[in-house]
């Protein structure tokens, strides 16, 4: 039965209402109420690229149209977006949610592949069912001099680990399974995107870059030249443990590496951050206040060291009770090491300390 829902400043129309809990399967006009908040933040994230210069952005896996519709009627009304949705079903279903705003957007029925080597984009959004990796080699023919990209990738149980042979084959990558998976996976997608760029000629640097429920989401931006790729290299490598984590550039080895190759820079851009941030805070949003939370754990993360510990985890090892997250942090910045909290778990936490420091804090 259809039905007609509100989201932002937009409506749209929908062949039928469902309450989605994970990743399945996109039908026609796949609508999942759930990631309302990640499309907060896109809208966020496309009004920082509007002001700063960008003019043409593209939706390339729409089904009901939805992100580029807000993209369209939120950030601006001279922008060129373009909605593409290749299934026949769903794009009809796309133009009508485009008269329905009244937005100045145009309805694309094509293969995102083909398409992608018929136009250059200010900033693209690729955002699949399952993995994005078949989408990247037709990319770079739409990036111009600078574009900015945003990646999804739902199949998260590759890059976490569960399917190790599957995420060596796709991404070219070792992954880490278990505790500290979720950044690790991340910082895979990352990594690919950079490695697959440089290749091209491009560099690729992420903005910022999460997972929430059953995905993985990385916005960047990519800037063609040696330079650019060359330095988006630096930034990955490989992690280790040895006495707690480290990493190491892709080229130099400190022992057998325990995942990699993946991004071991920042994740985020702190300037980026505070721009969105304060967009953030200009909007009426029913989960303003749950977005800008996630905001600040990125915040804090920004100039953090890659991979988190968990702190139930160390106390089932050390066989003992859970301190307060409050009071570790305290003391490890009290002993002068870096030290705060992250997205990824509630009872996770990141810092450069020696893994005996953080252990002796649960004795």
């Amino acid at each position: 039965m259809a039905a007609l829902i509100e989201e932002g400043s937009v409506k749209i129309l929908l062949k039928s209402l469902h309450e989605y809990r994970g990743p399945g399967r996109r039908g026609t006009g796949f609508y999942n109420p759930t990631l309302e908040i990640d499309r907060d933040l896109t809208v966020a994230f496309c009004a920082h690229a509007a002001r700063e210069g960008a003019y043409t952005f593209l939706d390339g896996l729409a089904a009901t149209g939805i992100r580029g519709i807000r993209i369209a009627k939120e950030v601006g009304e001279n922008l060129e977006v373009d909605i593409n949705e290749r299934k026949p079903e769903s794009y009809e279903l796309v133009k009508k949610n485009i008269a329905l705003n009244e937005v100045k957007a145009r309805a694309l029925n094509h293969d995102l592949r083909t398409l992608l080597q018929q136009k250059k984009y200010d900033y693209i959004d690729i955002d699949p069912y399952g993995s994005p990796v078949p989408f990247l080699p037709y990319l770079f023919r739409a990036l111009k001099k600078r574009t900015y990209l945003t990646v999804t990738a739902t199949d998260t149980a590759t890059l976490c680990g569960v399917w190790r042979r599957t995420c060596i084959r796709k991404y070219q990558a070792i992954p880490l399974k278990g505790e500290t998976s979720k950044e690790a996976g991340l910082r895979i997608l990352t990594g690919y995107i950079a490695r697959q760029a440089a290749g091209e000629g491009y560099g690729f640097t992420p903005l910022l870059a999460y997972t929430r429920s059953h995905f993985f989401r990385v916005y960047g931006m990519m800037k063609r030249g040696v330079k650019a790729a060359e330095e988006s290299l630096s930034h990955v490598g490989w992690i280790y443990w040895d006495d707690g984590w480290r990493t190491s550039p892709f080229q130099h080895f400190l022992g057998e590496p325990r995942a990699g190759p993946l991004w071991i820079g920042p994740l985020h851009d702190e300037a980026v951050l505070y721009d969105i941030q304060q967009e953030v805070e200009t909007r009426k949003l029913k989960k303003k206040e749950e977005l800008m939370k996630l905001l600040q754990y990125f915040h804090e993360e920004a100039h953090l060291p890659p991979l988190y510990y968990e702190s139930s985890s160390i106390a089932k090892e050390c066989r003992t009770s859970q301190p307060k997250m409050a009071t570790i942090l305290a003391e490890l910045k009290d002993r002068g090491y870096e030290a705060g909290t992250c997205h990824f778990s509630p009872d996770a936490f990141k810092t450069d300390a020696p893994y005996e420091i953080i252990t002796s804090l649960f004795g």
